[in-house]
């Protein structure tokens, strides 16, 4: 990954995300977003643990909400102020770890 975000459309964007996540288009700046819905508490934990680790490792870090039973990922680039090759490979690694969920 190079050391700056590559803009990425919508459209582009849509070709390349898993199909667990899903694209919100706002009056701001589209953003993505995946749900994790969870049998338990400490299952949350774990997968915001995971979810923090590859946001460090990118420098690049999503909006976490957890309850009790689901984790909530919104992700988009704010030097963009839309998507980009960030949230694509951020998305992409999430999904690679979690793929049975």
């Amino acid at each position: 990954m190079g050391n700056s975000p590559v803009p990425l459309s919508v459209e582009q964007v849509r070709k390349e995300l898993p199909t667990t996540w899903e694209i919100l288009t706002t009056d701001t700046a589209p953003k993505i977003v995946r749900v994790y819905k969870l049998p338990e508490y400490n299952d949350g934990i774990k997968i915001i643990t995971a979810l923090a680790n590859i946001a460090n490792n990118m420098d690049h870090h999503p909006e976490i909400l957890f309850s009790y039973s689901l984790v909530r990922v919104e992700l988009y680039t704010h030097t963009t102020n839309g998507l980009s090759s960030f949230d694509l490979e951020f998305a992409l690694s999430a999904e690679n770890l979690f793929s049975n969920l």
